[in-house]
Order: C-alpha cells, then sequence, then structure tokens
C-alpha cells in the first residue's frame, strides 16, 4: 500500500513539474473597429461591457495604446512585428512571402490556432482600376502560420460573403455547408473553444481577429429582432450596442471555458482592437460624446483598447500609461514564450512583457506611424501620413504640430514656441527622419511656386539602391509593381522593387556574342508593351527586341522586331515610346557604335514602327537623338537631343500616327548645363499625368510645364540618365549614373 502512495505521489509531483515546466499558453483577440470610449473601463457609458472590463479589473489595462487607422494596416504591423513602411503592398494584402508569429510562435514548440476574420488574400474587386495586379496576390489562410483555422474573407471580397447571420466560414481547408440559420461570431468562439480543449502536450497560440464590430451593423442573436430570421440582415447604426455587446459576451465566454478547463492561470489573454470606431458612431463617455474616427490618424482613428489577463502572474486592477503599438505584440509573445527572435527577422516592436510583470524598463516613451492604406478600393480619399506623438504632442512629416492634451481633434497647429517645445519638435524630426527605409540624397530646386502642385514641398529624393556602372531606360511593370532598368556598360537589366529589393534580372541584355565593333553592350532604354513583354534597346545587337523567354536570369531569348532600316543596321536603339494604339516611336544615335563604330546609315535617326510593323523615319537630321515621348493627347512628339554644342529639347505636331511637322524648339537648357555641376546634355524624358516635362539634363530632371517654362529641377547631384513614373504617378524613379533613385511626388496627399 506505501508503495502505491509512493508511486500516485511521483506520479503527481511529474505533472505538477510539468506544468510549471510547459510554456504559457497566449490568446490574442483583436476586435474589429472597436475605439477605446466603447469600453467601461475607459469610462465608456453607452455599452456595457462587463467581461472586458473584468479582464481589466483582474490584470492590466493600457490607457496609451494605439492601432493603424484601418485594419489591414494594422493587421500587416501587429502579425510582422514590422512597420508599414518595411512591408506593405495595398489594402487586404499580407506579402505572402512574410513570417508571422503564427511560423514563429510553430518555431517555438506551439500550436497554433487562427479563428475570424482573414482578408489579407485578396481584396479588390474585378473592375477597380489596378486589381488584375494584386487580386489574389496576398497570404492564404493555410499557409499564415496557424495548424488549425476557422476564417472569413479567405479569398476574393465578392466571394467573402457574410460574417454575420448565415456566414460564409471556411475551415481548415473546405467550406462550412451547415452554417444556414447561425451566427458567425458564435461558429469561431465555438471553434476556439473547442481547440482549446483538444490541447493537451503542447502548448497554444490562438489568435482571434474579431468580426465584430465592423459594419454592416446587423443584429446578434441578443437582438430583440433575431427570432425574425428575415430581419437577421438587417442594417442600422443602432444594432452596434448589440454588437459591442454581444463581442463583450463572447469574451467572457472564452474566459470562462479556460476556467472550465482549469488552465486559467496557465493562459495570457490579451485583448485589443485594429482601429477606431466608425465614423458614423457616436458613443459616451459620461457626459462627453466621441465621434468614431476610423481612417483618421486622430485620437478617434488610432487610440484602441488594450487589457492584458493572466491570473497569478500579473497583479490585479492595475493601469499603465506605457505606450503600446501593433509592432509590439509579435516580440511580446515570443518573449513570453521564451523563444528567441530569428537572426534573419527584424522587428520593430518592444516586448511589453516587463510591464505585465510589474518590473520597470525604459521603453520608447512615444509612438511613430506610417500609414498609407493605398492601393485598393474604397481608399482614395484617405490621406497618407506619417507621424510621431506622445501624450501631448503630436509631429506630423509634413511639419504640422499640435497639442493633442489640449486639442484632442486637432483642429489648429501651433508653433514649437517654449525652450521645452522646441527640444520635443527637433527630437521627433529627429525620430521621423531616422525611420525611413531609405536615405536621403540630393535636393530640389523650386523656381517657380507652381511646381509646389507638382512635386511637394515634403518630397524626398531616396537612393533605393546603388552599385552600377551607368543605370538607365527604367521601365514601371505595374503588374507587380516592379521597376525594371538597364546597366549599359555591364550589359544587364536590373529588377527592384520595394519589398525584395535589388536583383539582376537579366544578363546578357543587349549583347550576347555578335561583334559590337568596340561600342556599349547592353541595353539602354526600356518598355513594356501592351501585352506585358519586355522591350529592349539593345546597343550590342543594334535592335529592338522583345524578351521572348527566361528560364533564369543568365538565359534570356530575345526576338528582334526590328533591326535595321532599308537593309541597313540601326546605330544604336536608344530610348523608345509606346504610344496609346502600340505604335513604337525610337530614337537611334551613334552612342552604341563606339568612338571608332562606323554607322551603316549615314546618319542619326527618330523612327516610327507602327502596331502593324510598317517602320517610317520620322526625322534623320538630328545629331543625337535621345529621349522620346509624346504628348498625353498624343498630338506632339517630344525628342530630347544630346548634341553637346546645341542640346535642344525638339517637338513636332503628330499629323497622323508617325507623320510630324512643325519642327520646332521646345526648351533650350544650353544655359542651364553650362551652369550645372554634372554638365549632362538632354538625355531621357517623361510627361506626367498632366503633361510635365521631366527631362535628364544638367544636374538632374529638369520639370518643365507644357507651355515650356522651367520650374524647378530636381537635383540628383550627379549625371542623369533617365526617369520613369509609376501607375498611379505618385512615384517617380530615376537612374542617375550609378544612383536608383525615388521621389515620392506627393507623400501627404490622398
Amino acid at each position: 500500500m506505501r508503495l502505491i502512495t509512493l508511486i500516485f505521489a511521483l506520479l503527481l509531483l511529474g505533472c505538477s513539474s510539468n506544468k510549471a515546466n510547459k510554456q504559457p499558453n497566449i490568446i490574442l483577440i483583436m476586435a474589429d473597429d472597436l475605439g477605446f470610449e466603447c469600453i467601461g473601463s475607459y469610462g465608456g457609458t453607452s455599452y456595457k461591457t462587463p467581461n472586458i472590463d473584468k479582464l481589466a479589473q483582474t490584470g492590466i489595462q493600457f490607457n496609451q495604446a494605439y492601432a493603424q487607422p484601418l485594419c489591414t494596416n494594422t493587421r500587416v504591423k501587429l502579425m510582422t512585428g514590422k512597420y508599414n513602411f518595411r512591408n506593405w503592398t495595398a489594402f487586404g494584402i499580407l506579402d505572402p512571402e512574410e513570417k508571422t508569429f503564427g511560423h514563429l510562435m510553430q518555431d517555438a514548440g506551439y500550436s497554433t490556432c487562427i479563428v475570424g476574420k482573414w482578408q489579407l488574400q485578396s481584396y479588390d474587386p474585378v473592375k477597380y482600376p489596378g486589381s488584375e495586379y494584386r487580386r489574389d496576390t496576398g497570404m492564404k489562410i493555410s499557409d499564415a502560420g496557424f495548424d488549425k483555422y476557422c476564417g472569413w474573407h479567405v479569398g476574393h471580397t465578392e466571394d467573402k460573403g457574410s460574417r454575420f447571420a448565415n456566414p460564409t466560414i471556411y475551415q481548415d481547408g473546405e467550406f462550412l455547408d451547415t452554417t444556414n440559420g447561425k451566427y458567425g461570431p458564435d461558429i469561431f468562439v465555438d471553434y476556439l473553444n473547442d481547440y482549446v480543449n483538444s490541447q493537451d502536450d503542447k502548448p497554444f497560440f490562438v489568435y482571434y481577429p474579431m468580426a465584430l464590430t465592423h459594419d454592416p451593423f446587423s443584429p446578434t442573436p441578443d437582438s430583440n429582432i433575431w427570432s425574425d430570421e428575415e430581419r437577421r440582415m438587417d442594417k442600422a447604426p443602432k444594432y452596434f450596442a448589440d454588437m459591442v455587446e454581444y463581442a463583450d459576451k463572447l469574451v467572457g465566454k472564452i474566459v470562462d471555458n479556460l476556467k472550465a478547463q482549469g488552465i486559467e492561470e496557465e493562459t495570457l489573454v490579451l485583448f485589443y482592437s485594429d482601429n477606431g470606431t466608425h465614423q458614423r458612431l457616436y458613443s459616451k463617455m459620461g457626459d462627453k460624446v466621441i465621434q468614431g474616427g476610423k481612417g483618421l490618424t486622430t485620437q478617434a482613428g488610432i487610440k484602441v483598447p488594450f487589457v492584458a489577463h493572466w491570473p497569478g502572474h500579473i497583479k490585479e486592477g492595475q493601469q499603465t500609461d506605457e505606450f503600446i503599438d501593433a509592432i509590439d505584440f509579435l516580440p511580446t509573445i515570443l518573449d513570453i514564450a521564451n523563444a528567441e527572435i530569428p537572426d534573419d527577422f527584424q522587428t520593430d516592436g518592444e516586448s511589453f512583457l516587463p510591464i505585465l510583470n510589474g518590473e520597470s524598463k525604459d521603453r520608447r516613451d512615444w509612438v511613430y506611424m506610417s500609414y498609407n492604406p493605398k492601393p485598393g478600393a474604397g481608399k482614395d480619399h484617405f490621406h497618407p501620413a506619417e507621424f510621431v506623438m506622445n501624450t501631448d504632442y503630436k509631429l506630423y512629416g509634413d511639419g504640422r504640430f499640435y497639442n493633442i492634451k489640449d486639442d484632442v481633434l486637432e483642429e489648429s497647429t501651433i508653433e514649437a514656441n517654449s525652450h521645452e517645445e522646441k527640444l520635443l519638435k527637433e527630437r521627433f524630426n529627429g525620430i521621423i527622419d531616422s525611420l525611413k527605409k531609405y536615405p536621403t540624397v540630393g535636393h530640389i530646386e523650386r523656381l517657380d511656386s507652381a511646381l509646389d502642385s507638382i512635386i511637394s514641398k515634403h518630397a524626398r529624393i531616396d537612393l533605393v539602391a546603388e552599385g552600377f556602372n551607368w543605370s538607365e531606360g527604367p521601365v514601371w511593370q505595374p503588374r507587380g509593381q516592379n521597376l525594371y532598368f538597364s546597366d549599359v556598360p555591364e550589359n544587364k537589366v536590373y529588377k527592384w522593387n520595394d519589398l525584395d529589393g535589388l536583383s539582376v534580372y537579366l544578363t546578357p541584355s543587349g549583347y550576347s556574342g555578335e561583334t559590337t565593333e568596340g561600342g556599349q553592350k547592353g541595353s539602354n532604354g526600356l518598355a513594356i508593351d501592351a501585352n506585358g513583354g519586355l522591350i529592349l534597346c539593345q546597343h550590342g545587337s543594334r535592335s529592338v527586341s522583345r524578351l521572348v523567354s527566361l528560364k533564369d536570369s543568365l538565359s534570356p531569348v530575345f526576338e528582334p522586331i526590328i533591326s535595321n532600316y532599308k537593309g541597313k543596321k540601326f546605330n544604336s536603339p536608344n530610348d523608345l515610346f509606346y504610344d496609346k494604339d502600340d505604335n513604337l516611336y525610337f530614337t537611334d544615335p551613334p552612342y552604341g557604335l563606339g568612338k571608332n563604330g562606323k554607322s551603316d546609315l549615314g546618319f542619326n535617326g527618330v523612327y516610327f514602327l507602327s502596331n502593324q510593323g510598317e517602320l517610317k523615319l520620322v526625322d534623320g537630321d538630328l545629331q543625337r537623338p535621345n529621349g522620346v515621348t509624346v504628348s498625353n493627347n498624343g498630338k506632339i512628339l517630344y525628342v530630347a537631343e544630346s548634341n553637346i554644342p546645341r542640346p535642344i529639347i525638339w517637338a513636332y505636331d503628330i499629323i497622323k500616327p508617325g507623320v510630324v511637322k512643325n519642327k520646332r524648339i521646345f526648351f533650350n537648357p544650353g544655359e542651364i548645363i553650362k551652369t550645372s555641376v554634372a554638365k549632362q546634355n538632354p538625355d531621357g524624358i517623361k510627361l506626367d499625368q498632366h503633361g510635365n516635362i521631366f527631362v535628364a539634363a544638367g544636374d538632374g530632371i529638369l520639370v518643365i510645364t507644357p507651355e515650356g517654362k522651367h520650374i524647378g529641377t530636381i537635383n540628383t547631384g550627379r549625371t542623369t540618365g533617365n526617369c520613369v513614373f509609376t501607375d498611379d504617378y505618385r512615384y517617380l524613379f530615376i537612374t542617375a549614373d550609378n544612383y536608383l533613385l525615388r521621389v515620392n511626388l506627393r507623400p501627404y496627399a490622398k
């Protein structure tokens, strides 16, 4: 009998020891569109939230918790621990190459589960401009680092269905067919609790991005009209109160289940929100009425509730003014799991575990946000923004400075008058400057106030890549949001995008073995044709060619589109432009021939190749035809001539495709070049959406109005070859000697 008792005691001791050594469980609940003013423990008086209030009473409440103004911005930031400027692609999209906290917790030995709203794989509807480049490019819920999942909006927006009554739910690889008559949030929480109850050996991490309290504002099972099935899809702001209270009820259901399983003290519960309340809603905090601020960067849009509950670990009834941002959750969760952040993983966040443990820690006493919900359907009216703030002051990247303690709605900017305000503003400026993805070079010279509406006063010249021999011929590909450009002497085409950075796209780019007669090897100007194909002006082969196939970067296969005029080889096609009908204009200067090369043609020309393959000589009297483009209305041809004695930007009236008249000097940059440092003769030329001319010359990119007035220069500080706009005309990329540069022309505009 004593032996049996001893064995039983040892078994109990072993179980107790295993329980003590087990990593804690973590449940992260994130409400949808729920501002701090809606929660009772924060002073909200419009809605009853007893379960969330109890979490705060028995745990810790963070009074300075912030989220991005819109959901995707917060979700991407939360799951990856990075500021949006590092990995943002588009609204409703999470880059599938990213690692989430789900992946990292799996690596830490956790069982992982997600339930609720996904909306990170595809968002834009079919007819939304540019949607063809973004649809279905995001991360699938099944690839997000969760062993089990039960989610809504896991594919295209048009297929998302309801999230509330009769919901469309994708669970562990298949859509449920038994949801009619049910309520989505109930299904999510039942799945969550069943998952928790099935966990024995491994610690678990559950991420629950709630569907509540996002619109449509509709009845819940606790609403009076729920019994009327035909009224369950009703939409009215009056149901928001029911939704808040039902969300609170579900939080209570999760906590009650932990108690029933005897694991409440082993489980940290975090309750947070993705952004402020919808702007259509008004809530009370006592006598004060708060309008929701979803989408705005004011307090009503970004200040959210955050409470942490962990009996036996967190001292009850605490409140703190420590700053919490969405980036802080990933490092905290790993810290709680006693897992190291991988060496190859970057996070901007700081763990708040010491705060949960009641320890003092020197943490960040400010919040920084980089916010731009575009591109995305329905997001065109939002302003991009970046700012730094503390409890009392807020500085935007465009210079606006507010005392947010006294001016919560940010109605009146202030000057930094006191010594303390001046020091703080200087510090905030330093933070904003330090949190830039790329260093800044050069400067923008403003010769006329008209430039301010074309290039914002807050625009910077970002150095996004460097180390080239001579960068040239950039082209923007909307599909994939990629930039391609040539390094002419190195015989390469590079690919760059904001997520993956720089890579060699293909080599050779212009010379693959045939004699070049001592000239330049590689491609120069690049273009994308109507079918999305890459078209190259090839100096080495002295032709305009199409990329036919690319097995790998070292094995490009090209097909010449045109290589001669009347049987004689071109000199070295240099720059090109497709008009709206897919007709091609291109220039053919002697640069690719080299110093000792001989022209078969005996002249340098501007050519037109129709979409039917008919070649015409447009102008054979120019000494050094270089950049070429056509006005937005298709009526004017512009050609930049790099003739050293007489550099000119020419204009021609287009009578019909390939036929011009009235050749005239549009702009003479001679004096500008003469007084410049770089002495760059006219090179690449592009037009913005308003017809303003951006041409490489002098010390960078000259900006010239359609009337021929020089109103400013993007001074790159070096010889500059060409430029190209993105499809939305927000960014201008510049190839300048050994640099690739980017200018955000409207960093804080809609």
